[in-house]
């Protein structure tokens, strides 16, 4: 057997699934199936391989401490907004990721729920780095304040690109008046 990469003086245990090379038990986490290093190329196909881990229910901001109620999709999407600081948290990442606000630009709003989900649907499926602001205020008082969908500056015209043919509706119906009935 090999000895490890990161340890020359060490046997290594196994080789990583992703890069191949071999490693000691320090170096390497265990999947499902294979072992993968501490690279993160190789951590994110260990986090694709893993099932997905819901979050609890009420969580602690990392960056301001405040405590947060997390609705369904928060915990399963492991990526939330803090309304405290601001701040968008990515659970995806150990240790989670904090990102400013400033990253971020307003796409569209919506009051629609049906519109918010396929949205998201097309965001999440387009691989697009987004959160939505205020999705929850609208099952509390509907038609008050609009569910804002913020993505990542980098990636503002790919998903405007996305979503050039999506046709928002308002109250359920659409808003296009050259549709004949």
């Amino acid at each position: 057997m090999e000895n490890c990469v990161n340890h020359p003086q060490k046997k290594a245990i196994s080789i990583c699934h992703s890069c191949g090379q071999h490693y000691c038990e320090l170096c390497l986490d265990a999947g499902n199936e294979y072992y993968y290093c501490k690279k993160a190329e190789c951590q994110e196909l260990l986090r694709k391989e893993l099932p997905i881990q819901l979050l609890s229910p009420e969580i602690i901001c990392p960056n301001c401490s405040n405590n947060i109620e997390l609705s369904d999709t928060e915990r399963s999407s492991r990526k939330f907004h803090c309304p405290e600081c601001e701040s968008f948290i990515d659970f995806t990442f150990d240790p989670p990721k904090i990102l400013n606000r400033e990253n971020y630009v307003e796409l569209l709003s919506s009051l629609n729920q049906g519109d918010i989900a396929l949205i998201k649907s097309i965001l999440d499926d387009g691989l697009i780095d987004y959160y939505v602001l205020g999705e929850n205020f609208l099952n509390v008082d509907p038609l008050i304040q609009p569910a804002k969908f913020y993505v990542n500056g980098t990636q503002l015209e790919e998903a405007k690109g996305l979503l050039k043919d999506f046709e928002l509706h308002i109250f359920g119906a659409s808003d296009r008046h050259d549709l004949d009935k």
